[in-house]
């Protein structure tokens, strides 16, 4: 009796070893992964100024008058979003003006005939000079802008001390979104 009750524990024991009861012969792993979507908005499109004087600036602000400084929510016009999904670098630039003899943009402050100065500043910028000069190259207007963050944004336009005609100018200002480095 001994040797069956050994024998049949020797066999429990191969057995149950060698033909696990139960134990899983597959086993999932759930993949998830975030794209790197890089987009923006921006709540306002258009800036129509009307007619300009020489020598003059003209804000393109929340009551179209110089921005207090510190540069402040209350002063901006403008209002970019982060709708993507990572944090962006916005940039900034300006396609020439179009009509007539056209307007170029400055890039040392002091506009010359067939020129005009753009600047662009965002709010927390300490004063008007800190605001970004905006040339036809991209320049960065904001930082790290968190998604679904948004920032509060004005330009000013600074025009030359002599006109070449009367003729309507047109510029378009692009904002372009890249991922944040």
């Amino acid at each position: 009796m001994k040797r069956i009750l050994a024998l049949l524990a020797t066999l429990a024991i191969f057995f149950g070893v060698a033909l696990p009861v139960g134990a899983a012969t597959t086993q999932d792993v759930t993949i998830t992964a975030t794209p790197t979507y890089i987009a923006l908005t921006n709540d306002t499109a258009t800036w129509a100024i009307g007619a300009v004087a020489v020598n003059t600036t003209y804000y393109w602000t929340a009551d179209d008058l110089v921005p207090a400084e510190p540069l402040v929510d209350g002063d901006m016009k403008g209002t970019i979003t982060n709708t993507g999904s990572v944090a962006e670098d916005i940039d900034i630039k300006c396609a020439n003006f179009t009509g007539g003899a056209g307007w170029t943009l400055s890039a040392d402050d002091s506009p010359a005939e067939g020129e005009v100065n753009l600047r662009a500043g965002i709010t927390g910028m300490a004063n008007r000079a800190a605001m970004k000069q905006v040339v036809n190259a991209d320049v960065e207007l904001i930082d790290s802008l968190a998604a679904s963050g948004t920032k509060k944004w004005c330009m000013e336009l600074e025009t030359a001390p002599t006109f070449a005609d009367g003729t309507a100018k047109t510029g378009v200002v692009t904002l372009t979104a890249s991922a944040a480095d």
